[in-house]
């Protein structure tokens, strides 16, 4: 087994019922690093009761940082991000791939004793949409958007007695309007959502998820990717043309 294989098993396990949706695209441009691991962000959260599982939008690497802690404590890390790295990328992308590097020893070894149906802790990069405004020729357009189809359904999260989703956020607000598709097909199938700061030791609080333009259209894919470019080894990204920035 290669080095990149390695790192995706140490996240992605096969005896997880998780792993099937975790996303290979940074691991695809890992390399074998000696470097010492970057620091761990704690989260006050309670021990997984079997029944929660999380979503964790949080800037760049931030979420990375917190999976050991979220392992540690009963949940089992996906990685979501589908935002290839490249140079002049417009989403800073390479600290997540480094971070997955760091601590994928650190959460495997986390991990240990970790049952097989282990709720699940989604991480995103809460800035995967990239900034407001034209980018322009010439950069790495990384732009990337979170999907219904990446996540899994609510009948599978229900059928492995999944009845709460909570949210966690780096600022309050409403969930990400990409997200909110996906949330909102849980809230109408009965699971309830909550949400959290990272950084607050408050426990999360029930929401109630307001429905997104566009929401169950059959454009709806095909409108929300209009304009991001996909990468030959997955996910999104590629270099900008003249005249392609927007």
């Amino acid at each position: 087994m290669n080095f990149r294989d390695e790192l995706f098993e140490m996240w992605a396990p096969a005896e997880s019922a998780w792993s099937d949706w975790a996303k290979p695209v940074l691991f695809a441009h890992a390399a074998e690093a000696a470097a010492e691991p970057p620091a761990e962000i704690g989260i006050d959260l309670a021990i997984a009761d079997g029944h929660t599982a999380l979503v964790l939008d949080l800037p760049g690497e931030m979420g990375v940082r917190v999976a050991p802690g979220l392992t540690r404590a009963g949940y089992r890390p996906v990685p979501l991000y589908n935002g290839a790295p490249g140079a002049g990328e417009v989403v800073e992308v390479w600290p997540i791939v480094r971070a997955l590097e760091e601590l994928g020893p650190v959460v495997r070894e986390a991990s240990r004793g970790l049952p097989e149906d282990a709720p699940p802790a989604f991480l995103l990069d809460a800035r995967r949409r990239g900034p407001a405004g034209e980018v322009g020729a010439g950069a790495f357009d990384n732009r990337s958007i979170s999907l219904p189809t990446d996540f899994p359904s609510a009948s599978t999260l229900r059928g492995r007695g999944i009845g709460r989703v909570i949210l966690v956020q780096d600022e309050a607000g409403p969930p990400q309007v990409d997200l909110a598709h996906t949330l909102l097909r849980y809230q109408e199938a009965g699971i309830a959502i909550w949400a959290r700061l990272v950084s607050a030791a408050e426990e999360a609080r029930a929401i109630t998820v307001a429905r997104p333009r566009w929401y169950r259209s059959m454009f709806q894919r095909f409108l929300a990717t209009l304009g991001l470019l996909r990468h030959p080894l997955g996910g999104f990204g590629g270099v900008l043309g003249e005249g392609s920035g927007g």
